[in-house]
């Protein structure tokens, strides 16, 4: 079995993040006119659309405690943006009670929830039924409509094209609002910066939609791999202490058939 990798390998050069850079970023492009918008802004009846803009968007790939900082962050200086939730439970658990209060105290603080998805985790042929089917749960876990998905890891996955089922609510595809409305599009997707960093993207007069991942931003590991690793210890843990107790409840639970007949 080949080793675990445990730290990222020193050939690739990650950015250092912070919340004390995020929150300058912000401040910097507040102070340059810039607004923020949200997706839903963009579906039909949405209203007229600032002429400078930043739509803003966080997908939640793990540890959504850190997409609430970050709600909490924006909320205080004035910034509302859009959060993507994975439904499938690969890395977090959205049905989890801390996860769903997490999530509403996001959705309570003015910003805008919307579906992540994943194809690989897809249950239905049809594409559009399974984003449909993930929202209806989604809407269910934070008590909202939903409307915006984005697809999770699109490098690995390629893009797919979305026709939701007729009948179904507007919606939008952050994909088809970077293209059909040619904004400049910014990630710092594993730490590592492509062409632009969000505040060399201020320069190229154009809007923008920036993607910031809220735990490579306020979680204190600066190595990217390692912090996930960290993700996963936790997750285990959790697993490995529910599993614990039910088993630990066990003897418990055959005394009382044996002595009460229950």
């Amino acid at each position: 079995m080949a080793d675990r990798l445990m730290t990222t390998p020193p050939q690739f050069t990650l950015s250092r993040l912070s919340r004390e850079l995020y929150r300058g970023f912000l401040h910097r492009a507040k102070s340059r006119n810039f607004a923020f918008v949200r997706f839903r802004d963009f579906a039909p009846g949405g209203g007229p659309l600032p002429e400078r803009y930043i739509a803003l968007r966080h997908d939640i790939d793990f540890a959504p405690v850190h997409s609430l900082e970050m709600a909490e962050l924006e909320h205080a200086a004035g910034v509302a943006s859009t959060y993507f939730v994975l439904v499938d439970g690969q890395f977090y658990d959205p049905l989890h009670a801390d996860v769903v209060r997490q999530l509403r105290g996001i959705r309570s603080l003015g910003h805008e929830i919307g579906l992540h998805f994943a194809v690989s985790s897809a249950v239905c042929d049809d594409i559009g039924e399974e984003v449909a089917f993930r929202m209806r749960v989604l809407e269910a876990i934070v008590g909202a409509r939903v409307h915006s998905f984005s697809q999770h890891d699109p490098v690995n996955a390629g893009f797919v094209e979305v026709a939701l089922p007729p009948g179904h609510h507007p919606c939008v595809d952050v994909s088809e609002v970077i293209r059909h409305h040619r904004l400049t599009y910014v990630s710092d997707s594993a730490m590592m910066w492509r062409r632009h960093t969000f505040d060399t993207a201020l320069d190229e007069g154009r809007n923008l939609c920036l993607l910031a991942h809220p735990h490579s931003w306020l979680h204190p590991q600066d190595d990217y791999v390692a912090m996930i690793r960290e993700f996963e210890a936790e997750q285990v843990g959790r697993v490995t202490g529910r599993f614990d107790a039910f088993v630990d409840a066990l003897t418990s639970y055959y005394t009382r058939r044996l002595t009460e007949g229950v």
